[in-house]
């Protein structure tokens, strides 16, 4: 709709008819200015960055708005999180209030929105204890800006940082996520994020580095204190650019007390604020209007009121061990059995232990009465086998936090690769053998043949190549044709490898199979899409659809130049399309099915389906177009927990 307002603007800007102006004594004509007229409005009816900000907002915000409705449990009531600023020894963000929560109230007091756009410079420090609402605060605040946004706003993106690999630079890993896991291109993502465009909101500075073994944070962090470096030499002009940064609030504490640089221990020219533990009466009220039966609830209401003060008040004062107990005793349970848990430890060994079986329990209140789709058990092995793979699977076996849907593939790469080597090559056999059986005028083995040699062999051997493991999309391909360059050189190749074939008297046959993958190449399907992803299974779904066609299409032209009828033409092409697509053009979304195949004694084969439902009932959270645990806690819990444990 913008790009057609400023057509009519432009429209309407233009002189009408040959009138003849005059400028320092010279005369020139209306259609010189009309020219330069149209030269500018077909410029800026090319989409820049503005426009591409805008897209990315619109997709985040579908995104976020709906993964922020899931850690809120689809419920109704809302913790009003309450935080309170620190004081930093120098180069801090100035405006900052003293206090502020999640929400404004009636009292005055900011929320989170209004605090961060009165910082100057828009830099803001999120730490918190342990399941505090460190995340559920910067999201609040993420929605908002995306709500409120205007036209030349940046947008903000969230950011795991567990995922930051080592010695890549702070603009290149932005560009890299904007890349990889929202499916930018990455020229767009580049410019996107070199311009301005994106507000990082990096979440879990306290997630890149281990604990040492007694548990707590290590002085050293490494990766850390290399994120922050890179994060404090970020700048918009010659001011700092604005960032939001979600850590732990003693592992920030350790790193700011390092004997480093200051750009290696703290956020520089921001403003750190510390989320509260939630008071006593605000966590009772919580539970109360949570309680759907209150006859189970009495004895623990009843024992958080009369002693606030007591260590089962004191370890039920962060959102998410709240969360927690409000979904274990929703439907079933005795709720004062709480009282007997007096460390945070067991506290939560118990919680967890109970949390996966309480989301699995239909709801009372629905009429229908299906069992649940998988057994608690199973859902608890495959959630370890995903968790254990998270905690290994990083950079010298550091743990990650981002399970990546198309990249799963990985946790077993050579017998993924060998099962899809097997695959191509049981293509190859079952299509030979049912085009024998076919109701041909004539026979074509020795074709099929050519063609096995032809896409097959080149196939498997590409199959082990990184280049095949890309993902791919027929958009790329499409929009290729609309580039005036891209055009004249692709019809330039077609013209030329008509011409060769008709000067030799070639046929489409093992001569051509060379050329036919380039033409593919350069119509683009291989080229890394720009078309942002919108959910984590959408990649594999337009990965499948990109190599069926392709195999299609190249099918449909192979048989063609070899003295067919239309009868054998009609057949052999989708013999030879199916050949293709098998052995050549499987990619990415073969590599996954071989994977699942492989897999399927330890996770379930449908892993997008399970992820999906994993997501919707709360076990796990969108991270982007990609999974997360729903909580730090719950995902070393599985790493450790290969079984369900027995209750007694």
């Amino acid at each position: 709709m913008e790009r057609w307002r400023r057509v009519l603007r432009a429209w309407n800007g233009r002189p009408a008819g040959p009138t003849v102006h005059s400028i320092s004594g010279g005369e020139f004509h209306a259609p010189v200015i009309q020219a330069e007229t149209a030269k500018v409005t077909f410029r800026n009816l090319r989409p820049g960055p503005r426009e591409w900000a805008a897209e990315l907002a619109a997709q985040v915000h579908q995104l976020e708005s709906a993964e922020c409705r899931r850690l809120l449990g689809h419920a109704d009531k809302r913790l009003n999180l309450e935080y309170t600023r620190v004081a930093q020894p120098g180069r801090e963000a100035s405006n900052a209030a003293l206090t502020g929560r999640q929400l404004a109230d009636a009292e005055g007091i900011a929320g989170i929105i209004r605090y961060y756009r009165e910082l100057d410079p828009g830099r803001l420090v999120i730490t918190g204890a342990a399941g505090a609402g460190k995340t559920v605060l910067a999201m609040e605040l993420m929605i908002t800006l995306l709500e409120e946004r205007q036209a030349g706003d940046p947008v903000p993106v969230r950011i795991p940082l567990a995922d930051w690999p080592t010695g890549r630079g702070f603009t290149d890993f932005l560009t890299d996520v904007l890349h990889k896991t929202y499916r930018w291109s990455e020229r767009k993502a580049r410019r996107l994020v070199k311009e301005g465009w994106v507000l990082p909101v990096l979440d879990g500075l306290d997630e890149m580095d281990p604990p040492q073994a007694n548990g707590k944070p290590d002085p050293a962090a490494p990766r850390a204190r290399a994120a922050l470096r890179g994060i404090n030499g970020h700048h918009r002009g010659l001011r700092p650019g604005p960032v939001i940064l979600t850590c732990r609030g003693d592992a920030y504490d350790v790193l700011a007390a390092g004997w480093c640089s200051a750009e290696s221990s703290r956020l520089l020219d921001a403003a750190q604020v510390q989320v509260n533990k939630v008071r006593s009466a605000t966590a009772l009220t919580y539970l109360t209007e949570r309680a759907t039966d209150q006859a189970r609830w009495r004895e623990l209401l009843a024992y958080l009121q009369t002693r606030p003060n007591s260590p089962l008040a004191r370890l039920l004062s962060t959102p998410w061990r709240l969360c927690l107990v409000a979904t274990v005793y929703d439907a079933e349970g005795h709720p004062d059995e709480l009282t007997r848990f007096h460390t945070a430890r067991k506290l939560d060994q118990h919680l967890l232990s109970l949390y996966i079986p309480a989301l699995l329990k239909p709801d009372p209140t629905q009429p229908s009465n299906d069992p649940p789709r998988h057994s608690p058990t199973d859902v608890h092995r495959w959630l370890h086998q995903l968790a254990h793979y998270l905690q290994t699977s990083g950079d010298n076996g550091e743990p990650r936090t981002v399970l990546t849907l198309h990249e799963l593939w990985r946790m077993l790469p050579r017998k993924s690769r060998l099962m899809q080597n097997i695959m191509i090559v049981g293509g190859w056999m079952s299509v030979d053998f049912i085009t024998g059986l076919l109701p041909l005028h004539h026979s074509a083995t020795a074709e099929m043949t050519e063609k096995i040699l032809g896409f097959g062999v080149p196939g498997l051997l590409a199959a082990s190549t990184r280049f095949w493991r890309n993902p791919r999309s027929l958009g790329a391909g499409a929009r290729m044709w609309t580039q005036p360059v891209w055009t004249v050189l692709q019809l330039t190749i077609l013209s030329a490898l008509a011409l060769l074939l008709q000067a030799n008297n070639w046929h489409f046959g093992l001569s051509s199979t060379a050329l036919l993958p380039l033409y593919v190449l350069v119509v683009g399907t291989y080229v890394t899409p720009s078309r942002p992803v919108r959910s984590p299974r959408s990649v594999l779904r337009d990965d499948l659809v990109a190599g069926v066609v392709t195999g299609t299409l190249m099918g449909l032209i192979s048989p063609f130049g070899q003295g067919h009828d239309a009868h054998d033409l009609a057949i052999l092409a989708v013999a030879e399309g199916a050949l293709i697509t098998v052995s050549f053009t499987g990619g990415l979304s073969q590599l996954h099915l071989a994977f699942a195949v492989t897999a399927c004694r330890i996770l379930p084969f449908r892993l997008g389906t399970f992820l999906d439902w994993a997501t919707d009932l709360g076990l796990l959270r969108l991270a982007g177009p990609a999974y997360q645990f729903r909580h730090r806690e719950l995902q070393e819990w599985l790493a450790t927990t290969p079984l369900p444990p027995r209750r007694r």
